[in-house]
């Protein structure tokens, strides 16, 4: 997930908010690593099925680890029922990133 982060944070659009720098990222990454929990992923892991099977690591990290937020713009998340459903029954929400800022 962590090599995710950085790689979204190199979008162009991202860029333009933050324009982090190599290094920045690199310190960013170092930063995560030392703070998150790891999860170790199964490849059996049953869960619907989404339309972008690289996305299924997000779900399964955030089964895995807990979360209560998940985060994300992602129409594959945010806009298929059966993800949204799956997800509520194990208590992970679905939010925008506009939708978690409002509530900070």
């Amino acid at each position: 997930m962590i090599v995710e982060v950085i790689r979204v944070l190199r979008y162009p659009h991202f860029q333009d908010l933050y324009g982090l720098t190599e290094a920045e990222l690199l310190e960013y990454a170092q930063y995560l690593q030392t703070e998150a929990d790891i999860v170790i992923l199964d490849a059996r892991y049953g869960a619907p099925v989404l339309r972008d099977p690289g996305d299924m690591h997000v779900l399964q990290t955030a089964e895995r680890g807990g979360a209560d937020i998940l985060c994300t713009s992602d129409g594959d998340f945010c806009n298929d029922e059966a993800v949204i459903s799956y997800c509520l029954s194990r208590g992970i929400e679905i939010c925008s990133e506009a939708s978690l800022l409002a509530r900070l």
